[in-house]
């Protein structure tokens, strides 16, 4: 096969898949604008892919097809015959003789008709599922953090998810396929890149976040429930036992308890709720179980507060470059205590207590 011949038949195999996945509705919303844009350019091409989206529009995707088989016997079929073109007559009419310039291959009538007939046999969806094996099929994978060690995750999708310290992320088997689920255990700030079609789906012990096309972040505590502060967009919020869902707008805050109760703060959240995603801590007379988690995911603390008095106060202060010993000494304070360490181990206790 010449390399003309290969170049043409890359080309092919790049119209072929192209047409494939907009059959199979895959694909980033980009790549199907530009697809569109190929059609209207090319009437050719746009006739092919009606005709060929038109006929397989019966077909059940799940029909019992060899598709690997058949789209390998078309492509074997095709690198193994030159291209053909008309030669002036002669005496004996016209001749056949391998073409210097072939015809782009995906023109051709015999990789045409090959191309359909796989198409009709096994649909759009197969076809790509075939291809796409062939390339990196996303498979259950997690992702974690250590103490104090934010990560950002890059989703197959084009979304980002920005891990926090002590957290982990599992990306669902088939992500992409009906839908894009991910499970969280910790926090993280998602920024993803939306397609209705694939819906966004973060799923925790207590809540069920869907993306309405948005940036959100997402936590869960350690006494139970989870959190969700809105950037961008909106999310829905719903219980993972079920109920009804909320919509939670830009500026929004949401949680859903241990209990499965939900609660909305319309327009309480800021820059202080997703401060964490630029290395710094923000609370805002946060209870101390949130105090507590956060402590424990950025600086491996386990802050114990058993006086009933201390543990009901909450706490307003920031923490940027601090380091732990400086961290647990400005919570200590704040909540009128006394601070005692034992490893990594912060006590409060009341001010003149003894260990």
């Amino acid at each position: 096969m010449s390399q003309q011949n290969r170049d043409a038949a890359a080309d092919g195999d790049a119209v072929y898949t192209a047409m494939a996945r907009a059959m199979a509705g895959e694909g980033a919303p980009e790549e199907r604008d530009a697809f569109r844009r190929a059609l209207v350019a090319d009437p050719a091409r746009a006739a092919l892919y009606a005709a060929l989206d038109a006929s397989l529009r019966p077909l059940s995707a799940d029909a019992a097809v060899d598709v690997e088989a058949a789209l390998a016997r078309v492509l074997a079929r095709r690198d193994q015959r030159p291209v053909l073109v008309a030669a002036p007559e002669t005496a004996r009419g016209p001749r056949l003789v391998p073409s210097a310039a072939p015809v782009p291959l995906w023109r051709s009538a015999g990789f045409l008709r090959a191309a359909a007939i796989v198409l009709l046999l096994a649909g759009g969806v197969l076809v790509w599922r075939a291809l796409s094996r062939r390339s990196a099929a996303v498979q259950a994978i997690a992702y974690t953090t250590q103490v104090g060690a934010p990560r950002t995750v890059n989703l197959p999708d084009g979304s980002v998810v920005q891990l926090a310290p002590l957290s982990r992320i599992e990306v669902a088997p088939g992500y992409g396929q009906a839908e894009r689920a991910v499970a969280l255990t910790g926090q993280a700030y998602f920024e993803v890149r939306h397609d209705a079609a694939h819906p966004f789906i973060v799923r925790t012990g207590e809540a069920e976040v869907q993306d309405l096309g948005t940036a959100f972040s997402v936590a869960e505590g350690d006494t139970g429930g989870a959190r969700v502060v809105v950037t961008e967009g909106s999310v829905s919020l719903r219980p993972s036992a079920g109920g009804e869902a909320v919509v939670l707008r830009a500026g929004d805050r949401g949680s859903v308890s241990g209990a499965g109760e939900v609660r909305v703060e319309r327009g309480q959240a800021g820059e202080d709720d997703v401060a964490w995603t630029q290395g710094r801590l923000v609370f805002r007379d946060a209870p101390i179980a949130e105090v507590a988690d956060a402590l424990r995911r950025w600086y491996g603390i386990t802050l114990v507060v058993r006086d009933p008095e201390l543990a009901r106060r909450h706490l307003t202060a920031s923490f940027g470059t601090e380091t732990a010993d400086e961290a647990v000494q400005v919570v200590a304070a704040a909540l009128g205590g006394q601070l005692q360490r034992r490893g990594d181990t912060a006590s409060v206790v009341p001010a003149g207590g003894s260990p």
